[in-house]
């Protein structure tokens, strides 16, 4: 029986990265805009909150380009993404050089769940700016939504070339060699993101996830350890935890781990089912009664593992099922 099934799932546009295996795999933050113009944050949070906009729609009909980008920050900054999108579209409009305008376009676009329309606007800005990394960055994005790994692979090494420091790249592409079963790669690639970015959760999580399925336990167990401290709360996290430590055999720490992640109904089963995996049937009895007493109602699946573990006792021709070794 195995402990769970490996899951990978890649969140793209406003998320970075993946929870692997029981996990969560880049349920991150949303992403903070980043355009070439170093200044651009400083200007978004240098703007009033409190702009307007009916006030500034008086000035459509002869507004500037600038004008239409500032009054698309208003209402990015309000939540509007719509109506962000389509101030810097009549901006572009006026003026289709505006590279830092496209790309806010591109990546609304990608996180509105319009991937070939993001890839276009991506590739237009390329046109004008073969240097543009950030843009590189999400083309490969979109591409990695669009099934296209090669491209993908492509995008985020040219993002690299122009910008060592871009450690989202450095993670899409550990994801990418993490789906090929190339986990030393990811691991390499994880650890070049987290020489940028030391402290990111989600970059530990998928680190360890790497490493636990490169069967590096104890450095998996690490890894999780550093993201919780980094500040990373997500239950996935603890879970994951759980999962290395019940690879050690550290079945009493593995269960907190487990209870922290879940419940402690939940945390039994999942030391009932890494016990009866690490050949204690008996063990895992007790566990999945444990499991059962707690949660009785909900905890068909304990009913079904107890079952399990009641025929390999009886198939190995060891105690009877009666008899119970403690759960932990």
């Amino acid at each position: 029986m195995k402990i769970v099934q490996i899951l990978k799932i890649i969140l793209v546009a406003a998320c970075f990265g993946i929870w692997l295996v029981g996990c969560e795999t880049f349920q991150a933050s949303p992403q903070k805009f980043s355009t070439p113009d170093e200044h651009y944050q400083q200007t978004l949070e240098s703007q009033k909150a409190g702009v307007e906009l009916n006030e500034a729609a008086k000035i459509l009909p002869e507004a500037t380009a600038d004008e239409h980008a500032k009054l698309g920050d208003a209402h990015l900054q309000q939540g509007q993404l719509g109506l962000a999108i389509g101030q810097y579209l009549q901006g572009l409009d006026k003026e289709p050089t505006q590279t830092a305008t496209r790309y806010k376009v591109a990546m609304l676009l990608l996180k509105h769940g319009k991937p070939d329309a993001s890839r276009k606007q991506f590739e237009m800005i390329l046109e004008q700016d073969h240097k543009f990394a950030l843009a590189y960055e999400g083309l490969g994005q979109a591409f990695l939504v669009l099934g296209d790994h090669l491209g993908a692979d492509q995008a985020f090494r040219k993002a690299l070339t122009l910008d060592q420091k871009l450690w989202r790249s450095h993670t899409y592409l550990g994801i990418m060699a993490d789906q090929r079963h190339l986990h030393l790669s990811a691991i390499e690639a994880y650890k070049a993101a987290l020489a940028i970015q030391p402290r990111e959760g989600m970059v530990l999580n998928n680190l360890g996830m790497a490493q636990y399925m490169n069967r590096q336990y104890r450095q998996a167990a690490g890894t999780f350890h550093e993201a919780i401290q980094a500040g990373t709360d997500s239950p996935k996290v603890a879970n994951n935890l759980g999962l290395a430590l019940s690879k050690l055999g550290e079945f009493p720490q593995a269960f907190d781990a487990f209870k922290k992640g879940s419940d402690p109904a939940k945390a039994y089963n999942n030391v009932g089912i890494a016990l009866l995996e690490a050949g204690q049937p008996q063990r895992a009895m007790s566990c999945f009664e444990k499991a059962i007493e707690i949660q009785p109602t909900f905890y068909e699946k304990a009913n079904e593992n107890l079952d399990q573990a009641k025929r390999v006792v009886k198939d190995a021709h060891q105690k009877s099922p009666e008899t119970l070794l403690p759960c932990l």
